[in-house]
């Protein structure tokens, strides 16, 4: 059996001198203590999903990575398979510790999270709100929230510009693993209102609402 990569722990000045030295702040943490409060400008890939699939997809395998983790553990996890799909240069991982952050001046964000059961199908529907599904394409031809529009994760870079960054944002998947990466890669660069629907088509489908299919609305 293959020994476990060894992994730094590094304290907060450390984990501020490496990002103002160029380094990606990758939180692996999972979306409700991410959304709680986070490093603005990281990323989130939670290691409860498919994590060594979107890292892969989504990160710059040559760029140096910070990670933010729960415990060592989760650390020593994510950093064995970030190196399988060839993500090597992790220089270390930190707690997230929001009083030591706060204390040393580091901005911090967070994310507000929406439950499908404690919301009214037809509010989704209001013009204000942009309701972003980040599946995939396929997955969207199978039935959608209505009034969503598609914008899957991969694309979310390349057509930030679909999105109306003077309306506010609620972005779902299938469970929110995706929806919180997407909201976490809009929210490096740009500001705006962006929420999550946590739960997502499985959380909409539980509480007996309908979706919509292609080509219907």
């Amino acid at each position: 059996m293959r020994e476990a990569s060894h992994i730094r722990l590094l304290n907060t000045v450390q984990l501020v001198q490496a990002h103002q030295n160029g380094a990606l702040i990758l939180d692996i943490r999972p979306a409700e203590q991410f959304a709680a409060f986070h490093i603005r400008g990281s990323i989130q890939i939670s290691l409860l999903g498919h994590f060594a699939a979107w890292a892969a997809m989504l990160l710059d395998p040559n760029r140096a990575l910070l990670l933010i983790a729960e415990d060592e553990r989760h650390a020593r996890e994510a950093h064995d398979r970030l190196m399988r799909v060839g993500i090597l240069h992790v220089i270390g991982y930190c707690l997230a510790i929001e009083s030591e952050w706060h204390a040393h001046g580091i901005e911090l964000s967070k994310i507000a999270i929406e439950h499908c059961q404690n919301i009214c199908a037809p509010a989704l529907q209001e013009p204000s709100v942009q309701l972003i599904d980040v599946r995939s394409r396929a997955e969207w031809l199978k039935g959608h929230l209505p009034g969503a529009v598609s914008l899957p994760l991969l694309e979310i870079e390349s057509n930030k510009r679909a999105i109306d960054p003077s309306k506010p944002s609620l972005m779902y998947c299938h469970e929110g693993f995706r929806a919180t990466t997407a909201a976490s890669i809009l929210l490096r660069k740009h500001g705006g209102d962006i929420s999550i629907l946590i739960d997502g088509i499985e959380g909409w489908l539980a509480s007996g609402f309908p979706l919509e299919m292609p080509g219907t609305s």
